[in-house]
């Protein structure tokens, strides 16, 4: 606080002599040139400026234009250098998409916990040493696009390909693609809320700004806890210079995730910015207080996971496999271990032929499997997969999330081949839809899941087919 005073107090001495120095100037000019450019002079003040320094010999006025030239540098020198002086002050919940380096994306399936992501967006039992590998494969992209494209055309409105297209386009970075199929998703389902914050994600790297807003206001009307859509939105209007809308954008993103340090250290730096003193400071200590509790405290799951015994994930019954062939389902509830850590299966869904299996209470999952199926409006019911670690490009999409020690938003990996697994489904029965799972994934922690679940059979959404006139 005592650097921002004085760095104020230095600022209202530099612009008081600017205002002395340009008023000095300004009078030479009256005498030298005339009423005409004494006038132009008081009219645009940058005229005078570079009159005098055209003028400072002929008329001794040199040290008073340095001094004067100074006096206009130190202001803007000292603004942007306050971020870096003034303690804690680095907007947090950027624009990030999970696919993209410096935006958060949603990946390739239909899940709605915000800040994940987004968000999006916590300790486990301990983790796994990695081992060393040799360095990773650029995923090829372009094959996997070049099957969507296969499956869009024999149909036209497979909402599920034109998302996960734009979400590998995205990911390669061809941003106008992604948007595109992005649009394309909400021509056909006007109430996809993911895409329109992915794509008003993309706006946002574009620095498309009211574009931006449009799409995170969309995609909080269709989903009210939209948390990384609240906040994504108060960045942009932070950055759009509305300073009091992103204070209301931060405000109702706290009202869903209240404990949020990051959230008040955003909102203390929004009410500097708009002379709110008190507030930012009520604001910042608010944020340093969650901060240090966030570090000595057990965080969330952390002793559920520590009692699991370790005898119900027996390698006998359950363990990672390279291959799949003649194994059977176990016939146990859904767990395994994802990333090094245990994962007990509590929730799942199937959406758009978008299965979701996960686990954690929160917006965000702790751990996540999502299965892009690629369903051509069918059921899922009663169908049945066998991936081999040898099929190629064209099998389901693998969405394996985890959230890392202190993170609040998971990590993820996808999987589009080299992976093994078996999945059945059973018969819908009161909007539920058993199934079984073996899957096998080829990180290096490999994770793995096997067992039954039941999964919420949510109603494919309606498409809107479009009009003749467009």
């Amino acid at each position: 606080m005592a650097i921002l005073i004085v760095t104020g107090a230095i600022v209202f001495l530099c612009l008081l002599a600017n205002l002395v120095f340009y008023i000095i100037v300004l009078i030479k000019l009256f005498k030298k040139e005339g009423p005409i450019l004494g006038i132009v002079g008081i009219l645009c003040g940058f005229f005078t400026f570079i009159w005098g320094w055209i003028k400072h010999k002929q008329l001794e006025l040199t040290k008073i234009m340095l001094i004067w030239t100074i006096t206009i540098i130190v202001p803007p020198v000292l603004a942007i250098g306050i971020p870096f002086i003034a303690p804690g002050v680095n907007i947090k919940h950027q624009f990030s998409l999970k696919s993209v380096p410096g935006i958060t994306q949603k990946p390739a399936e239909q899940v709605r916990v915000k800040k994940a992501v987004p968000r999006q967006k916590i300790s486990k039992i301990k983790r796994l040493p990695a081992k060393a590998t040799a360095p990773k494969k650029a995923v090829d992209y372009d094959a996997e696009i070049k099957k969507v494209d296969d499956l869009i055309k024999k149909d036209s409105e497979n909402i599920g390909a034109f998302y996960n297209r734009g979400w590998m386009y995205a990911s390669k970075g061809d941003v106008q693609k992604a948007i595109a199929d992005y649009s394309q998703v909400i021509e056909i389902d006007e109430e996809f809320g993911d895409a329109y914050y992915n794509r008003g994600l993309l706006y946002a790297k574009m620095k498309r700004d009211e574009q931006a807003v449009r799409d995170f206001s969309k995609a909080i009307e269709f989903d009210s806890r939209a948390f990384d859509a609240y906040c994504n939105r108060g960045n942009v209007h932070f950055k759009m210079g509305k300073g009091d809308l992103a204070i209301k954008d931060y405000t109702e993103a706290l009202k869903i995730k209240p404990n949020d340090g990051e959230l008040y250290h955003n909102r203390s730096i929004v009410y500097l910015s708009i002379g709110k003193k008190s507030e930012a400071a009520a604001d910042s200590k608010k944020a340093a207080q969650l901060r240090k509790k966030e570090k000595v405290k057990p965080l969330k799951g952390e002793e559920k996971k520590a009692v699991i015994s370790e005898a119900s994930l027996k390698p006998s019954s359950i363990a990672w496999r390279k291959d799949l062939k003649g194994v059977k389902i176990p016939d146990v509830s859904a767990r395994g271990m994802i990333h090094g850590e245990v994962f007990f299966v509590e929730s799942s869904k199937i959406e758009n032929g978008i299965l979701t299996i996960r686990d954690g209470k929160d917006f965000f999952p702790d751990h996540a499997v999502t299965i892009f199926l690629f369903l051509k409006g069918e059921s899922p019911e009663g169908k049945s997969y066998n991936i081999a670690r040898t099929s190629s490009f064209g099998s389901p999409h693998i969405h394996m999330k985890w959230r890392p020690k202190n993170s609040k938003t998971p990590k993820s990996r996808v999987f589009m081949k080299g992976y093994s697994m078996r999945l059945e489904f059973g018969k819908t029965q009161d909007g539920k839809l058993p199934g079984k799972i073996y899957l096998c994934m080829p990180d290096e922690m490999k994770s793995y899941l096997a067992g039954s679940f039941t999964a919420i059979a949510k109603k494919e959404k309606k498409t809107k087919r479009p009009t003749s006139k467009e």
